[in-house]
């Protein structure tokens, strides 16, 4: 049995995708505890995991709100990272340091982002694991700096491109995360690390499991060694999940070769004028069937049945193992869980969204062929038209994603991440990050 502490922002985006994860390691006989927000004490507790509050640090939906809720553009990301993740680790550490003097792990898994328990680790000699739920998101010779959503190139002008624009972002824009770290670092006792921030945990820690597969992922040649790909980790889906009562006309779209396009705004950015309710009169008059939700609003206050199309299906929640498989083209703001569960699925996607990763993630929709990116959080009706009928009219697409499909289905997922984290803790070494 192995003692298995993971560290988690108390957001849903960090937690939801660890659930899998932590249920792999209970199910196997492992002794685990969680730290993270006392929001997520029922979610935590439902996996079978000890649950550790964490008290101190970022007040996360206050942080949000001063930083406006946003997280778009360099310097909204920037503002977003200092005040959630990097400035309470001091107050993080502080009280982890009682639970692992209480917990005693033999090895900490945090999500990338939240540092706190992978420095303690750090500073004890203790097996760390990273772990992430979002689009790679580390410097290298062959791809742009993370955030601007460009296209990677290895060629030698590229090259050139993604050197001069690493040093003007990671070195002159994001130089306060620099030192902010570094500080943290030093007064932690930790040696002092060279090259850029962003790569720190990478070079730091035993493994750094990262989720989806290559085939959705840039090229890089220099790849650190602790990168391993896992595949899918996408909640277990509840195959009693209630379906909304107009489900036969869905399933009697598709035995008559009728088009479906299913539309999500999301969890975080929910205005369902941003992307809902334009697709809505982008495909009026098409021959398509439009099934959307309305992130857990009331249908007849967002579009009363008097004014909705026939063509048009609204529901507060659907389930999306349910739905996905009987979709043809996803419309979507493009967060990374989400697309990798249409894709694990093989839908092909319409992406927008600049928020947080988004551009990100949105851009390696368009790299890998599976999709379209509207590279806005606003998208005209025109554009949303014209992206869905080219989605639909052009095969690629579904071929490109059902290739993507099939690379998920190789990997085991939860079941390799959970033998990646068991490995790092037998093998008790701590790696060399300062060199």
């Amino acid at each position: 049995m192995t003692r298995v502490l993971f560290t988690t922002a108390a957001m849903a985006a960090h937690v939801r995708p660890t659930v899998p994860l932590v249920k792999e390691l209970v199910d196997g006989g492992h002794d685990v505890a969680w730290y993270t927000g006392p929001e997520f004490e029922d979610v935590v507790t439902r996996t079978g995991a000890r649950f550790l509050a964490a008290r101190a640090g970022a007040d996360f939906g206050g942080a949000l709100a001063r930083t406006g809720g946003k997280g778009r553009g360099f310097s909204g990301l920037n503002r977003l990272v200092l005040e959630l993740f990097l400035k309470p680790i001091p107050a993080y550490a502080r009280e982890l340091a009682d639970v692992f003097d209480t917990f005693r792990p033999d090895v900490v898994v945090s999500d990338h982002s939240f540092r706190a328990g992978l420095l303690v680790a750090e500073q004890r000699g203790i097996p760390r694991v990273a772990f992430s739920a979002g689009p790679l998101n580390l410097s290298s010779r062959d791809t742009a700096p993370f955030g601007l959503g460009w296209q990677p190139s290895s060629s030698l002008p590229g090259r050139l491109r993604n050197r001069v624009m690493s040093r003007l972002m990671y070195g002159v824009v994001y130089r306060e995360r620099q030192r902010v770290l570094g500080r943290i670092r030093a007064e932690m006792g930790l040696p002092a690390l060279g090259g850029y921030s962003i790569d720190w945990v990478a070079r730091t820690c035993d493994r750094y499991l990262q989720t989806g597969v290559p085939e959705f992922e840039y090229p890089r040649s220099d790849l650190p060694p602790s990168v391993e790909f896992i595949g899918p980790t996408q909640p277990e889906e509840d195959g009693a999940a209630p379906r909304p009562q107009w489900w036969p006309e869905v399933l009697r779209a598709r035995a008559a070769g009728r088009p479906v396009v299913f539309v999500t705004q999301g969890t975080i950015a929910t205005g369902l004028s941003r992307l809902v309710l334009p697709t809505i009169e982008a495909l009026a008059g098409q021959d398509v069937l439009v099934v959307a939700t309305t992130s857990g609003q009331d249908p007849e206050t967002v579009l009363p049945a008097e004014r909705r199309p026939q063509h048009v299906l609204l529901a507060p929640f659907v389930p999306y193992g349910a739905m996905l498989p009987l979709t043809d083209v996803l419309v979507t703001n493009g967060g990374y869980g989400g697309v990798q569960h249409a894709l694990s699925h093989g839908v092909p996607l319409v992406v927008s969204g600049t928020s947080e990763d988004r551009m990100e993630t949105n851009a390696r929709v368009v790299w890998a062929g599976v999709g379209v990116s509207l590279r806005t959080d606003t998208p005209s009706v025109d554009r949303l038209r014209q992206a869905v009928d080219t989605v639909l009219r052009d095969p690629s697409y579904r071929a490109r994603a059902r290739s993507v499909q099939r690379a998920l289905a190789s990997l085991a997922g939860t079941g390799r991440a959970a033998a990646a984290i068991v490995e790092a803790a037998a093998a008790g070494r701590t790696p060399a990050g300062g060199v």
